[in-house]
């Protein structure tokens, strides 16, 4: 009777084992499992007719991308008339993709083309013999679709420096990257003020300019920069220096306006309201004060208990004096009411 009673405990104590085994092989299948996807997350649509988009129905046009995407979804309107949509997922991404009309119009949807990117900059001195081609293909892997290497210009002569601009296809900025053996660390790239050609204006280039052709060294219009004799006059901050000059206070401003642009990820509109509001302080005091407050219209209710009462003349400001000092007070007893 004994011998048999061990022979069923062991059994029992090697099937729970195997039970074990089976319970912490499932996490390890799940985590194998799980990888994260590549898509466009900012779509533009645009109209093929003659009426942009802009100028539809919002109703007819939201009930169309919910009939698409459902309901998670941000959509904005963009100066052309398109409209810019920004989605989660990549099954979103392509029904969007395959959307073909909107009510009787006909569309056509396209990945934006600078939101799916984001650009950051590493610098090493390790890598300047590695050519921008290299660069790519052996980033390739960790999202990089393009890489530039910062130069620079000095007597004539143009110099590679160990800073390089890389392009990632995603909306957001990795912390580092792993270049061979290399930990390289990433920071945000801001650009450098885009300048017009002709009218020497800042945010816009010479295409799409309307003002006039404006010498770049004293801001006159009657001759060409090249041919310029006359005192530096810049057209932008009306200081003594031409107007490509990186001293200039407005060139300093539209570094300012680019650098919130890229930390806080606005379009530059925004980025240009945002500060304006701010330019108070430095720029340090900028980034520290946080989003502008938002303005509510308060209204307040007053009644008046006794209507007829005349009223009476704000109350005088009395000179209390004190031992050592004097100050200044306001009655503050109410009135007495019937």
């Amino acid at each position: 009777i004994f011998f048999p009673f061990l022979w069923v405990c062991k059994t029992k104590k090697t099937s729970d084992r195997a039970l074990k085994r089976v319970r912490t092989e499932v996490p390890i299948q799940s985590e194998k499992s799980s990888a994260s996807e590549k898509f466009p997350r900012f779509l533009v649509l645009h109209s093929e007719n003659e009426k942009p988009l802009g100028k539809l129905s919002p109703f007819l046009v939201a009930k169309a991308l919910e009939g698409a995407v459902g309901k998670n979804f941000n959509a904005k309107k963009m100066a052309s008339g398109d409209l810019l949509v920004e989605i989660t997922t990549k099954q979103q991404s392509d029904a969007l993709l395959g959307l073909n009309s909107v009510s009787d119009y006909k569309v056509s949807v396209t990945p934006h083309r600078k939101l799916n990117t984001v650009q950051g900059v590493i610098s090493e001195d390790d890598l300047l013999d590695t050519s921008d081609a290299e660069l790519v293909e052996g980033l390739s892997s960790q999202g990089v679709v393009a890489a530039r290497r910062i130069t620079i210009r000095r007597d004539g002569t143009e110099l590679k420096t160990k800073h390089i601009v890389l392009t990632f296809e995603s909306a957001t900025l990795p912390e580092a990257v792993k270049a061979g053996y290399l930990h390289c660390r990433i920071r945000p790239y801001v650009p450098n003020p885009r300048r017009c050609f002709k009218c020497q204006r800042f945010g816009h280039g010479s295409q799409q300019c309307r003002g006039k052709a404006t010498c770049a060294k004293c801001a006159k219009n009657d001759h060409t920069t090249d041919s310029c004799a006359n005192d530096a006059h810049c057209v932008n901050c009306g200081e003594p220096h031409p107007a490509y000059s990186r001293s200039c206070r407005t060139w300093k401003e539209e570094k300012e306006v680019l650098a919130l642009k890229v930390k806080e990820n606005l379009s530059y509109p925004e980025a240009r309201r945002r500060f304006g509001f701010l330019r108070k302080g430095s720029f340090a005091q900028v980034v520290q004060r946080g989003p502008a407050p938002l303005m509510v219209a308060v209204a307040t209710q007053t009644s008046f208990l006794d209507y007829g009462r005349p009223l009476q003349s704000p109350t005088p400001q009395l000179k209390i004096q004190l031992p050592g000092r004097a100050i200044s007070a306001g009655r503050s007893d109410p009135p007495s009411q019937s």
